[in-house]
């Protein structure tokens, strides 16, 4: 035990071969055990939707394969498999080998449970979470994934979050980040991070950064411009350190702008601690580290998987090549992590978990599985049919009707608490598999699959389901369809006949509080507030990203800079089929006027009247968006800067407050290497969506700031010549010290980047100075 030693004092004892197998894997999920000097184990696991029995389960067999093989003989990675794949399946006949492997680990799993069962729960993913526009949901689910992996004996839980932006809609990972909007991630993300950690286990986020698809996802190289990944890829890993306070970090395969994330000072050092001021461990993602050497100096902590030999790091430090300095810093860093990891099991150890504490926390987490998916199911399209008042139903669709709980890879978990959709809607009506005569509605769930290491290939849904949607319009055009999009991302919809499907809902990829939850939403005992955390085009070939994804080979150009998902269609006038921030319910609301609209010292502060004018309580997301019309740097249309959601009883209405910080208007500029906020008129919208039809007040303020942008002498020669107001005062000056015009011009042509000042540098100081008040006062104007 190393939790009241001084941290320092354990590493100058250590050996430097001690420390090499400390930052060095030591198993699959495990570092290194110490034991000479008290240095315990730290068990990593996914994930961010609930505990992955196909690694824990492959750890335990790792750690346990003597013993195991002692007792019995040696199993195949086969039986393994099939024991993880059906643990809870009770129609699937195991082999006695694999039955013999089962009752093993069965064995191990009571170890860690203290004698209890304890089936994982499993949860919605970021895009679902990203859906929710809510901050006490995500803090809900990060709870239950820390009060689960506690159970379980995991000491960090990886992937919690993953904010990686939705930069491209074909990424097979999609559905794991939360949105394609920086600020949306940065609300929502640490707070799964603060439900985790108050429950005793570490979070970790990931992937940094910009880890954005799949294909050639181990070394392909992004080529990103500085402001795009200030403004848009970086926000949500800042967020999850500055106010999630996140403990571990995980750095990406991916290079950026030719350097490996896991060898990039400028990310894991310059950024993430001196600026940020990061103090907790870096882990990279498994295989991710390149060179173990230049990983440690740049500033990744531990490289994974294990078991590495750390004698490449021994060697560099004999050899000069990696000074002991360097090490420890790397070192400490982990004893950090595990003196924390042995306070969190201090107090684990001291909850009782006995058969109530077991119960009370089925409940709960069914509860808040639930609670999420209403909160992000997006109701797309309602034709009139829903609540649905139908009785007899037909429940059709990719897998016979029900739906895909999570996705693969990391994201993957096994359990039995899913169940039915069929079920589920049997508490209301008279469901069959089929179409009979008396068949009143058809129920259609489509699936597409997200998964790890491979991107999706097209926006399609799968081509049996198109197909069959189109026959069963043709064969039963007086049945009305409701369409459950029970998919990883935005899908292609233009095939539609909105004649038979009169109700779009999606859940995406919903995670076990799906079957319950989406009965209830279609049955109206629940109203549906999902917001899309995306936006959803018509086609492929409108996305930001169609040309430049998934790259070329290894390269791969982040052309589109800053212009990700809204921005990039506000931009380029083109109308998604359904907008950011989108999304209906079984309600109708009224918007007031921006009121008390006015600039507090450093904050922006409005208020706006919301009206439940429909017959059902519901939820909506009012959002802020900030426009710059006259920026003298490229910037979006609009974004989105702050945004609330309410709920409101029918004939209720609330008062929404917004408080806006001036620096969040803050753009990077690349030429100066920092932010800035400029001078001027900004437009504010509230809305319901980033769409202009659904913008339902606006109002106009003047930030009155200080800035490199300010009118002046510091303004360039092309400025001045360019903005009509500014030309004319200047020529105004110019001509009352009889000064030839043609200076300016020339200038213009030849050297338009020199500032007014340098121009003029010959005039009288008092004379220049009134011309720069003069200047500063365009922006006013």
């Amino acid at each position: 035990m190393i939790l009241n030693k001084d941290i320092e004092d354990i590493c100058n004892a250590m050996t430097i071969e001690e420390k090499a197998a400390l930052v060095s894997g030591g198993s699959f999920f495990g570092t290194h055990e110490i034991e000479r000097l008290g240095i315990g184990r730290i068990q990593f696991l996914d994930g961010g939707t609930g505990i992955n029995f196909e690694q824990l389960f492959g750890d335990i067999m790792e750690a346990a394969h003597d013993e195991y093989v002692e007792k019995y003989a040696d199993y195949s990675g086969t039986a393994l498999r099939n024991v993880i794949d059906h643990y809870y399946d009770p129609y699937y006949t195991l082999a006695e080998e694999e039955n013999t492997l089962k009752a093993f680990i069965e064995g191990k799993l009571e170890e860690r449970l203290c004698g209890h069962e304890y089936a994982p729960g499993c949860y919605a993913p970021g895009i679902l979470l990203g859906s929710t526009w809510d901050e006490e949901t995500a803090r809900c689910v990060g709870e239950m994934l820390g009060k689960e992996a506690a159970l379980y004996k995991i000491d960090v839980l990886l992937g919690t979050p993953n904010v990686n932006i939705h930069r491209a809609l074909l990424n097979g990972r999609l559905f794991e980040g939360y949105s394609e909007d920086p600020y949306l991630v940065s609300v929502l993300a640490p707070n799964l991070v603060k439900g985790v950690q108050e429950c005793g286990v570490i979070a970790n986020v990931k992937h940094f950064a910009a880890n954005n698809q799949e294909t050639n996802r181990v070394g392909i190289n992004e080529t990103i411009s500085n402001r795009a990944l200030e403004e848009i890829y970086l926000p949500g890993f800042k967020a999850c350190v500055v106010d999630g306070k996140v403990q571990t970090l995980m750095s990406a395969y991916n290079k950026i702008n030719g350097i490996a994330c896991t060898e990039n000072a400028h990310l894991l050092t310059d950024k993430l601690r001196n600026e940020w001021g990061f103090d907790g461990m870096v882990v990279s993602d498994w295989g991710a580290v390149y060179d173990t050497v230049s990983s440690l100096k740049a500033g990744n902590d531990l490289a994974m998987p294990g078991p590495i030999d750390g004698q490449k790091i021994v060697d560099a430090v004999h050899e000069g090549a990696l000074s002991e300095e360097e090490l420890d810093r790397n070192a400490i860093r982990i004893l950090n992590i595990v003196a924390t990891m042995e306070e969190n099991r201090k107090k684990s150890s001291l909850i009782t978990k006995d058969d109530a504490y077991i119960s009370r926390l089925t409940e709960e987490s069914d509860q808040v599985a639930y609670d999420t998916v209403v909160e992000g199911t997006v109701l797309l399209e309602n034709n009139g049919v829903l609540p649905l008042k139908a009785h007899k139903i037909a429940l059709l669709g990719t897998k016979n009707g029900e739906l895909d709980i999570c996705g693969s890879g990391s994201a993957r978990v096994v359990t039995n608490r899913n169940g039915s959709f069929f079920n589920e809607l049997g508490r209301f009506y008279d469901v069959q598999c089929d179409i009979t005569e008396e068949t009143e509605t058809i129920i259609y769930t489509a699936i597409v699959p997200g998964m790890e290491g491979n991107d999706r290939k097209d926006m399609q849904l799968q081509t049996e389901d198109i197909d069959r949607l189109k026959k069963l319009a043709t064969d039963y055009p007086t049945i009305p369809i409701i369409l459950i999009l029970n998919v990883c991302g935005p899908v292609d919809l233009s095939w539609i006949d909105r004649t038979s499907i009169k109700a779009v809902l999606c859940p995406f990829i919903p995670g076990m509080g799906g079957p319950k939850a989406l009965a209830d939403i279609i049955a109206g005992e629940v109203n549906p507030s999902g917001h899309l955390p995306l936006t959803w085009p018509r086609r492929i070939e409108d996305t930001p990203t169609y040309i430049n994804f998934p790259g070329d080979g290894t390269e791969v150009a982040y052309g589109e800079g800053i212009f990700v998902g809204y921005r990039y269609y506000d931009k380029k006038a083109i109308q998604p089929l359904y907008p950011f921030g989108y999304g209906i319910n079984y309600t109708s609301f009224e918007f007031g006027e921006i009121t008390d609209l006015r600039v507090d010292s450093d904050t922006i502060h409005g208020a706006i009247a919301v009206s439940n004018t429909g017959e059902m309580s519901g939820k909506e997301v009012v959002q802020v968006y900030i426009s710059d019309p006259y920026s003298s740097i490229t910037k979006p249309v609009k974004e989105l800067k702050a945004f609330k959601k309410i709920m409101l009883k029918p004939g209720e209405t609330k008062e929404v407050v917004f408080d806006i910080p001036i620096d969040r208007l803050a753009s990077y500029d690349s030429n100066m290497d920092q932010w800035v906020v400029e001078e001027g008129y900004y437009d504010i919208f509230v809305s319901t969506s980033s769409a202009k039809e659904d913008i339902k007040a606006m109002g106009r303020i003047y930030i009155d700031v200080e800035s490199p942008y300010s009118y002046g002498l510091n303004t360039s020669v092309k400025t001045v010549y360019e903005h009509n107001e500014l030309r004319k005062i200047v020529h105004e000056y110019m001509d009352a010290h009889d000064m030839d015009w043609h200076v300016m011009e020339n200038a213009y042509e030849y050297i338009n980047h020199t500032k007014l000042g340098e121009l003029l540098k010959d005039c009288e100081a008092e004379a220049l100075c009134e011309l720069d008040q003069n200047m500063q006062m365009v922006k006013k104007q």
